[in-house]
């Protein structure tokens, strides 16, 4: 267990290291692309890159403990443009995907993504964002779809999605709200209700763009 999470660490350094565009957050919770997955419990959250105007590009994507400095998930992404106009389309693989416990057990996953986006304003765009998830070493299997709006008002922006997904019929709607200090700083606040059993949770973070 202890030698992959050093391949890992070492992985997400040479990435961050090498990365087109990176940043780090520090965050009151995690991240999930499944909103009412989110995490309520500290973590950092790194993103790292290469240039995301090209055709094809490569994300990594990773959530860090902060109270054991431990990697709770890491997600190496490959993109495509399908389509690049006015109307853009994005197909993605996530391979691989791990998920880390508490008590270190390592779960792996394959996924597929599919983004689009469509702006209908200069201020105001709508898009769709569809996920099939399947465990390798364990049994889980999921679809998951969102529906979004992204308003832009000066240095603020505010995400919401509606999202839905087939597994224990869960469903619900998230904000995330967005504050642009300068070029290099941001504040981000997060906050989901997912409808289906009640839950609501929530995040406050501190994003530092390198």
């Amino acid at each position: 267990m202890y030698k992959v999470l050093i391949a890992i660490i070492t992985f997400l350094f040479s990435t961050f290291a090498h990365a087109q565009y990176a940043n780090i957050e520090a965050s009151t919770g995690g991240f999930s692309f499944i909103p009412a997955f989110t995490s309520d419990d500290p973590h950092f959250v790194i993103n790292a890159g290469t240039n995301e105007n090209k055709a094809l590009s490569f994300h990594l994507l990773s959530t860090v403990r902060m109270s054991n400095y431990t990697p709770r998930g890491v997600v190496f992404i490959s993109r495509y443009k399908l389509i690049d106009k006015k109307f853009k389309a994005t197909v993605g693989i996530h391979l691989p995907a791990i998920q880390i416990s508490d008590d270190y057990n390592v779960d792996t996953f394959f996924a597929q993504e599919f983004i689009t986006s469509y702006p209908v304003s200069e201020n105001v765009s709508i898009g769709a964002f569809y996920l099939h998830g399947k465990g390798k070493n364990n049994d889980f299997e999921a679809n998951f779809l969102s529906f979004n709006t992204n308003i832009v008002q000066g240095d603020f922006s505010f995400l919401t999605q509606l999202y839905g997904l087939d597994l224990d019929h869960t469903y619900g709607v998230s904000e995330t709200i967005t504050y642009k200090v300068n070029k290099n700083i941001d504040f981000r606040g997060f906050a989901n209700k997912t409808i289906s059993n009640g839950k609501f949770n929530w995040t406050l973070g501190a994003r530092y763009n390198l």
